[in-house]
């Protein structure tokens, strides 16, 4: 069931059925249980096991999802993927301390960053931004050009910081909570919906908006496909990437392909991605909301029911057609409540390791065997002359210590450097 991506369509009634019996019998899953978690009276129910009545799109959907929810199968999750926050501050150090809970010898000083920031403070996927320090009480000092500390977690740096909340005992709550009282300013924060199971279909989707089957606060949407040998990857934006809230739905798997194509599209842990993006007031409200309920799944489906629903067109006007049933369960029919979850990667140890044994050890081991041939030492002269950056020489700390990526104070790097950025840029 779980490889049958296409969960409505793609095979015919008898496979389907086949294929669901063989799912039950694997767990164990009994008719009974099966009816009360769809909702089925457990005559109707057997009918519809035994081929006696058909079994239309929704009816698929909804034993797929109850089967899945029995089964501990139905991997919907909610995470944060991208995180800006601004402080007036200049005491990165501070910050940092505060936030991050990290040694501040885990973090390396470099001159430049985005924004207009003068310097980053970077610690693996952790970027903290400064721009050069002003005096408050100077004269001429001009808060409008004075842009503080900003803090920009993307996609890995949320997993990176997650490594580190898990090591504390700590949350996305608690972080959340510690910005606040260092009186940040949220500028932009991402709620990704993880869909690992195919639930939602980028093309179906783009084809609804292709034929107005779909209801909207948003003005317009966008389709971009993205094209590599014999696959292609789908993307749905609805709304103005200058907005304060901006959808975007995508084929995850196929990107995450691209960038690690020695695992395939289909052995790929998230299908499809659906990213509610905020900024500005929207962000701060979001955070707000999530701090206050502590319930990701009310707030992010919140949002999106407030500005998307996708239809099912039907005889009557457009107001009255009732809602896609793939939708309807992605919204929260027939699956268990979503929680915010931590998916930690704090360091690309495993992609590494694949990525040689795919791509690099037949040539390793050509080398390897012309050495021994010839009574060379060409191998070792190139791995001896490769040079270590920063980054590399933290993952053999890591690893080292048997933190599984994660650095704690009781274990510093012994290769970074701390520099008083605040003293030279006075």
């Amino acid at each position: 069931m779980l490889k049958d991506l296409n969960l409505v369509g793609g095979m015919t009634n008898t496979d389907w059925l086949n294929q669901f019996h063989d799912e039950m019998r694997t767990h164990k899953i009994t008719q009974g249980q099966l009816a009360k978690t769809a909702d089925y009276s457990r005559s109707h129910l057997n009918q519809l096991l035994t081929g006696n009545k058909p079994i239309n799109q929704q009816a698929r959907l909804r034993l797929t999802l109850a089967l899945r929810s029995l089964t501990g199968q139905n991997n919907v999750d909610v995470c944060i993927d991208y995180l800006g926050v601004t402080f007036k501050s200049h005491d990165y150090e501070e910050l940092v301390t505060e936030l991050f809970q990290i040694n501040l010898n885990h973090f390396n000083l470099k001159e430049g960053a985005r924004y207009g920031y003068a310097a980053t403070f970077k610690c693996g996927e952790i970027d903290v931004l400064l721009s050069p320090y002003q005096d408050v009480n100077a004269d001429g000092y001009d808060p409008s050009e004075d842009s503080g500390t900003m803090i920009e977690l993307k996609g890995q740096g949320c997993r990176y910081v997650e490594s580190y909340l898990r090591q504390q005992n700590r949350t996305w709550y608690d972080f959340l909570e510690t910005c606040i009282a260092l009186d940040g300013h949220f500028t932009r924060v991402d709620l990704a919906i993880n869909d690992r199971n195919g639930l939602l279909d980028v093309p179906t989707l783009i084809e609804k908006c292709d034929r107005d089957e779909f209801t909207s606060r948003f003005h317009g949407f966008r389709d971009n496909r993205t094209k590599q040998w014999k696959v292609s990857g789908r993307t749905l934006y609805l709304g103005s990437p200058q907005s304060e809230v901006y959808f975007c739905i995508y084929d995850k798997a196929f990107e995450q392909h691209q960038k690690h194509p020695e695992i395939a599209i289909e052995d790929q842990p998230i299908r499809t991605r659906f990213e509610v993006r905020l900024r500005r007031k929207r962000a701060a409200a979001a955070i707000k909301n999530l701090l206050a309920e502590h319930d990701p799944e009310k707030v992010v489906f919140g949002i999106i029911n407030r500005y998307l629903r996708f239809l099912t067109p039907s005889h009557k006007a457009k107001s009255q057609w009732a809602t896609d049933p793939r939708w309807d369960a992605f919204i929260g029919n027939y699956r268990d409540k979503l929680r915010l979850s931590t998916n930690p990667e704090p360091l690309s140890y495993a992609h590494i390791t694949r990525w040689l044994k795919k791509q690099v050890a037949p040539s390793l081991k050509m080398l390897q065997l012309i050495d021994q041939y010839n009574g060379t030492t060409e191998l070792k002269a190139i791995i001896d002359g490769g040079k270590l950056t920063q980054r590399h020489w933290d993952l053999i700390h890591h690893y080292q210590h048997h933190r599984n990526g994660v650095l704690t104070d009781s274990e510093p790097s012994e290769t970074s450097k701390k520099s008083d950025y605040a003293d030279q840029s006075k």
